[in-house]
């Protein structure tokens, strides 16, 4: 085989092997995070582990209070309803005022100390 030959079955090779990765998912679009659990004085608590605090988020927010907002989301679906991108945009806001409707509280599309509440203990 010639050293042409040899770069081309490279080549080949290479550009078999980038079009396999192309399709497989990164694992940041594989699976979305999985809440883990703590203790509270009123049962379990969920965390993401993107942030532990409680301040109040809205349309417009970003950072990692809402990457938890999301991922709290998705876990109470059962399914990935957001993506966990950090950006409190309009899907966000649908699916908090869902959330909010489905735990009875107002139903203003802001996670405010009660959300949190029912986010983090689901009561």
């Amino acid at each position: 085989m010639t050293i042409r030959h040899r770069i081309a079955a490279l080549v080949a090779t290479g550009a078999m092997a980038g079009s396999i990765l192309a399709v497989v998912p990164s694992a940041a679009q594989a699976a979305p995070p999985t809440p883990t659990t703590g203790r509270s004085e009123v049962g379990i608590q969920l965390y993401c582990d993107y942030y532990d605090g409680s301040a109040t988020v809205r349309r417009g927010s970003k950072g990692n209070a809402v990457r938890e907002v999301q991922c709290i989301l998705n876990y109470w679906q059962g399914r990935q309803i957001l993506i966990v991108d950090g950006d409190f945009g309009s899907n966000t806001e649908h699916w908090v005022k869902e959330f909010q409707r489905a735990w009875q509280i107002e139903d203003d599309g802001i996670v405010g100390r009660d959300t949190w509440n029912f986010l983090r203990d689901g009561v």
